[in-house]
């Protein structure tokens, strides 16, 4: 079954300079595997194509269950 992202997450996000940084946090804590399998640095990247430039760096927050991509 495919699912649209925010129907299972939120997200927040922010830059400074040159760097920016993307958060999803999931809704329920059942949807946090999900995002851990799909919400890859890759798949981030892509989704910005041409705005992203440098790798996406993921740092995995299990205990709020959140990713946090770094680019």
């Amino acid at each position: 079954m495919r699912v649209q992202l925010r129907q299972i997450c939120h997200a927040r996000s922010g830059d400074k300079g040159d760097t920016a940084n993307l958060g999803l946090i999931a809704n329920k804590e059942e949807h946090y595997p999900v995002l851990r399998k799909y919400g890859t640095p890759e798949r981030v990247k892509q989704h910005f194509d041409g705005m992203v430039i440098s790798p996406v760096e993921r740092f995995e927050l299990p205990n709020i269950g959140a990713l946090k991509n770094d680019a």
